[in-house]
């Protein structure tokens, strides 16, 4: 193993930026992966299909028990590639029987069913390791990003079963017309309720199709958990620090007769240069005469606790001036901090007389769905204003009339809330639940007019005449302008 030569960007990465690279040096050599993969299990594969035609079912379970070979195969071809070798055919052929016959048991029975197969593949296959020693370097190794091999070898059977039905369904919609014959009568013959007796043809396909997305799934998933153990590897063994040091020995190197050069030259020339000048000692005691380094003496009187007191008038009268001072200036404070506190407050201290007490009431509604419900935007006598534009055939603004006018009746004269952002239901339901709607007919009347409305603006269903009459000579709400 040269780190020297690797074809990719080798630092530490995160747990998913392994995964990546990994899927790139897939993508990178994609058909000799896919190739090396179908050559590993081709002939098992072939066999299979000859021995279980007529059980699918059974022929996906082999199939999906041979993936280790092909992996193994994708192993080899990722990691020759990855430390600058290029693999021959040759070498392709000789490894094939290796990848069913090294290790068969461990590889096919104990490790089949580990989630972390793809990670430990690399490491049995890549290092050689046995026993003990395999068991101690697969915890060391797979303890890192452990949680994200668990879920990519979950996806991948996810994404298997995705594909296939996703591949059945395109090689359905590619079946020229007339030539479905077969497959229509299987379809006529399936009975859903019945899953065992589903016909061999609809089987035959969905494993086949499945099959083929076994493979491409699988290729990838060898790539992202061989990404993980090159990124492990990378942040227990410092491989990005080892090809640092590599770089800078290779650049010293390129250096390094120019830098003996130069230390030689030195070498010979530092004698002569020491003797041209004055010896060490004389060198020392010039130095030391010299203005900078004379020792200057600085005397400073630190007056004592009595001192301190004298300054301040002898008797400490000061201090006392300014703690006085400082006391009345925070009573001050808080005395107009309570003078504040209970003027803003005055309202919780006052009596209401009595029949004087009246309750606030909420701020009326003055745009209800777009539509301007105040008295003062409304005529003196809305039933017959509306009615004479219903004669003159501007029915919407006769209807629009009559629903304002009813809205503004209910907020100003009976106190009903009804907010600015209520529909025409949410007015009903307001209506219908108050407590004042037993009294009289005019809930009644909303109601109806709520209807015949409703149907108006958004169904483009006018009223009958008999209708709009019916409510203008009906209309429950006095006419006066309310405050």
């Amino acid at each position: 193993m040269r780190l020297e030569n690797v074809t990719a960007a080798i630092r530490p990465r995160s747990d998913w930026e392994a995964v990546d690279l990994g899927f790139a040096m897939v993508r990178r050599d994609f058909w000799r992966c896919l190739t090396v993969w179908c050559l590993a299990t081709g002939l098992p594969a072939v066999l299979a299909i000859w021995l279980l035609w007529n059980h699918p079912l059974v022929l996906l379970l082999v199939f999906w028990w041979l993936r280790p070979a092909g992996s193994r195969m994708v192993l080899f071809e990722l990691s020759r590639r990855l430390f600058g070798e290029a693999p021959s055919w040759r070498d392709i052929w000789r490894e094939i029987p290796r990848a069913w016959t090294r290790r068969f048991l461990h590889r096919f029975l104990l490790l089949r069913f580990s989630p972390w197969l793809p990670v430990t593949l690399a490491i049995e296959s890549l290092e050689g390791l046995r026993g003990r020693a395999y068991k101690q370097r697969a915890a060391r190794i797979c303890r890192r990003g452990e949680g994200v091999t668990l879920w990519i070898y979950i996806m991948s059977d996810v994404i298997t079963v995705w594909l296939g039905i996703g591949l059945l369904f395109l090689l359905l919609a590619f079946i020229p017309d007339g030539m479905d014959g077969a497959w229509q009568a299987a379809m006529q013959s399936w009975d859903l309720s019945q899953p065992r007796d589903t016909p061999l043809l609809i089987l035959r396909t969905f494993v086949f199709c499945t099959m083929a997305a076994m493979v491409l799934c699988d290729v990838f998933l060898t790539g992202a958990g061989f990404g993980i153990y090159i990124n492990n590897r990378t942040w227990l063994e410092g491989w990005d620090v080892e090809l640092e040091f590599r770089r800078l020995t290779r650049r010293l190197a390129r250096t390094m007769p120019i830098a003996l050069a130069i230390f030689t030259v030195l070498a010979l020339a530092g004698p002569q240069v020491a003797r041209a000048g004055p010896p060490p000692e004389q060198r020392i005691e010039e130095i030391k005469q010299a203005p900078e380094f004379e020792v200057h003496t600085v005397t400073d009187r630190i007056p004592t606790g009595r001192d301190w007191n004298r300054s301040f008038s002898g008797d400490g009268s000061l201090i006392r001036l300014w703690i006085r001072l400082a006391l009345y200036v925070m009573l001050a404070a808080l005395v107009f901090f309570l003078a504040w506190f209970i003027w803003s407050r005055r309202h919780l201290f006052a009596r209401p007389a009595a029949g004087t007490a009246k309750i606030r009431e909420k701020p009326r509604a003055r745009v209800v769905m777009g539509m301007e419900v105040t008295p003062e935007s409304l005529p003196a006598d809305v039933p017959g204003t509306a009615l004479g534009l219903w004669d003159e055939g501007r029915r919407h603004e006769a209807m629009v009339l009559l629903y304002r006018g009813a809205i503004a009746a209910i907020v100003t004269r009976h106190h009903i809330g009804i907010e600015e952002s209520d529909t025409e239901g949410d007015c009903l339901r307001r209506v219908q639940s108050s407590a004042t709607a037993d009294a009289g007919g005019w809930p009644a009347f909303f109601k109806r007019l709520t209807s015949l409305w409703s149907a108006h603006a958004y169904a483009r269903q006018p009223p009958e005449d008999d209708a709009v009459r019916d409510l203008c000579a009906r209309w429950p709400f006095t006419e006066r302008r309310d405050a």
